[in-house]
């Protein structure tokens, strides 16, 4: 729909409420409202110069008579605001939308004051104030559920999926935002603009949740509603170029910069879409290893970033120029460049940005490596607690304001009696339900905690008893039931896998490939030996270095056979040769069964296993970047159970954090009394 039509509709609307309430407009008045009008077109207009029209959308303002509190006026204002908020003109935002709320409570006209909180949620949305955003968004909801607006809703609700967007909330923003297209299709009318942020957001929210082709997939269908607004074109360019360099097809990335930078009018129609489009063109030269151009290529997106105070994609630039810097080795600049990223995503408070400028300040910041992990880490906990805190709070908002449109469907009158005996009921088959539940929880608990308790004792027992020879029997019994699973069965696991290609290929070059995986059969006759035997840990204590051999024999072996790509990283001030047999033995099997679970459940593409000493106590650190899992909800498998209980033995803790479809890691603290340099 034409905004010059919707705006003269507005007009004509409030000229009719002028009439019937007996209120004259004089000629001044009228070349004013023209003139504001007029102005508001221009400001609207895509197919202008960035710069004029944020001129135009201040002259707009310049016309707008302030000491008359009209509708038209408070119209005026709200339109401006809006205009303000999608020229990224937020100083002037944030004073529009204090004049609208004013006037609008002064009114006391209920579709203003609706207007009044949407614009004051877009304010404090650009100010990353995500939970009071919703808050008034929730608020103009409730005036436009009652008032029947249904169009202005679609519209809010895209503004509340975007506040779900900007704190981490994706799955609910989508759920919003699919919930929204439903009513647009039942409403029927021609809502390109609402349907082309709702899809392009869609898409931006299947980005971060690194579901790539469904992001292009929804970009794509963006497009289709564009209707050729290069503003709204760009940016699903650039969606889709960030997809593809995500999935490391650059040439399709470049493809689709191309279509932005080649366009001579993107400069100028919408400047923030073009050099976020240069510098993503920078970061595929530097992915190409071609230099020309850099980094003052970078330097001339900063340039305009600063000169129109606009933060949207400046901190991606500072990364790229970072990344640039690490390639010529020039670590103070990359340093440099990286600090600065980090203090642009801090300074609008964005989580994800944060940690993608802390994990390029690990790469090129040796010296602060650790600090800034810890930092890392502490962000990324802070994030999710926000997040799950955001979900809560959007949940309590959503059952209020759908309270509101049950209340419209409700029968006036019910009967009080009626109401208490129904409650009375589902109170007491809660409470019998709940209380059902409870004791079965208390009965799982306690036979879990005699069942704790009873394994403790027995291993005590078997440590005060360890050479009384029928309790050894016992002990070691359970030792070789560990080592089976953790070394043998982890191996023969791995043996099948690779052999298992014979069923599909059985040419000369597989089957010489596969003998060296034959060869390794015996190695695993001469662990079950071993065991059977009752070796006592030879591997671990023949001489001072065979332990860091045999690790960084593991890992080697890992990275061949499996598609992760393993690091090992190793305090160099422990001295295993002090370390007992006994422990190390402990956090070897503790890596090969953490390594094994990566392997077949995580589908990562990197695993770092990390070895530090900190005071008296050794920190193990298993992380991987792939999908994860809920430690709550999820069913402990043997694997885990026996990491805990290795953990235990040695009176050492764990924790074990996972994200869903991001990472997992395992960090355990174990004792080292008496442990020295």
């Amino acid at each position: 729909m034409n905004k010059r039509i919707v705006y003269w509709g507005i007009i004509l609307l409030v000229s009719l409420y002028s009439c019937t309430s007996k209120i004259t407009v004089d000629k001044k008045d009228q070349a004013r409202n023209d003139s504001i009008g007029k102005y508001l077109e221009l400001a609207g207009n895509d197919t202008i110069a960035y710069n004029k029209k944020v001129l135009y959308n201040d002259k707009a303002l310049t016309f707008v008579n302030l000491n008359q509190n009209d509708s038209l006026t408070r119209w005026n204002l709200y339109f401006i605001g809006v205009n303000n908020y999608n020229l990224l003109q937020f100083k002037k935002l944030d004073k529009n939308s204090k004049i609208l709320s004013n006037l609008s409570f002064k009114s006391n006209n209920q579709l203003s004051i609706a207007i009044s909180y949407k614009l004051t949620g877009l304010n404090e949305m650009c100010k990353s104030k995500n939970e009071q955003a919703i808050e008034s968004f929730s608020k103009a909801k409730k005036i436009f559920l009652k008032l029947n607006a249904t169009k202005r809703l679609i519209t809010l609700n895209k503004d509340i999926a975007q506040v779900q967007f900007y704190s981490s909330d994706f799955l609910g923003s989508n759920k919003t935002l699919f919930e929204n297209l439903k009513r647009i299709k039942i409403l029927d009318k021609n809502l390109n603009q609402d349907l082309y942020r709702n899809y392009a957001t869609i898409a931006d929210n299947f980005l971060h949740l690194k579901d790539y082709k469904n992001s292009i997939k929804y970009k794509n269908e963006s497009i289709k509603w564009a209707k050729n607004n290069l503003k709204f074109v760009n940016y699903s360019y650039l969606g889709i170029a960030d997809s593809y360099i995500q999935l490391k097809k650059y040439d399709d990335a470049q493809y689709y910069i191309d279509l932005i930078l080649k366009n001579p009018k993107s400069k100028f129609v919408s400047p923030q879409n073009f050099y976020n489009a240069r510098s993503m063109h920078g970061y595929l030269k530097l992915v190409n290893n071609k230099m020309n151009g850099l980094p003052d290529l970078f330097y001339e997106v900063e340039d305009y970033f600063f000169k129109n105070d606009d933060s949207g994609g400046q901190d991606d630039n500072q990364i790229y120029l970072s990344i640039y810097y690490e390639k010529l080795k020039d670590n103070a600049n990359a340093i440099k460049a990286a600090n600065k990223a980090l203090n642009i995503s801090k300074s609008y408070k964005n989580p994800s940005n944060i940690l993608l400028s802390l994990e390029q300040l690990i790469k090129v910041d040796k010296k602060n490596a650790s600090k800034n992990a810890q930092e890392y880490i502490m962000i990324n906990d802070s994030m999710q607690i926000a997040e799950r805190s955001f979900r809560d709070k959007f949940a309590r908002i959503a059952y209020e304001t759908d309270e509101i449109t049950q209340e419209k469907d409700k029968a006036i009158s019910q009967k009080w009696i009626v109401t208490a005996i129904a409650a009375g009921v589902i109170l007491f088959v809660l409470l019998i339900h709940i209380i059902t539940r409870q004791r079965a929880k208390q009965k799982e608990l306690q036979l879990l905690q005699e069942q704790q308790k009873a394994n403790e004792e027995i291993y005590e027992l078997m440590l005060v008893q360890k050479n009384k020879e029928e309790l050894a029997r016992q002990s070691e019994k359970k030792r070789i039931a560990l080592e089976l699973h953790d070394g043998v069965m982890n191996k023969l696991a791995s043996t099948r896998l690779n052999l298992n290609v014979l069923t599909h290929r059985n040419d000369p070059e597989t089957i010489e490939k596969c003998l060296t995986h034959i060869a390794g059969i015996y190695e695993i006759e001469q662990e079950i030996r071993n065991i059977s035997h009752d070796l006592t840990m030879v591997s671990f204590t023949d001489t001072v270095n065979s332990f860091v051999i045999l690790l960084n024999d593991f890992i080697k072996t890992q990275k061949e056979t499996y598609f992760t790509d393993y690091k090992l990283e190793m305090d160099e001030t422990i001295n295993w040769e002090r370390i007992s047999s006994s422990i190390k033995m402990n956090i070897f099997r503790i890596i090969q069964e953490a390594s094994h679970n990566v392997n077949k459940f995580a589908q990562a593409k990197n695993a770092t296993i990390s070895l530090v000493l900190d005071k008296s106590n050794i920190c193990l650190s298993i992380t991987d970047d792939g999908k994860g899992f809920d430690p709550e909800a999820s069913n402990e498998g043997i694997g885990l159970k026996n990491i805990k209980q290795r953990v235990e033995t040695l009176n050492g803790k764990i924790v074990i954090q996972s994200i869903t479809y991001k990472s997992t890691s395992i960090n355990i603290a174990i004792p080292l009394p008496n442990v020295t340099g």
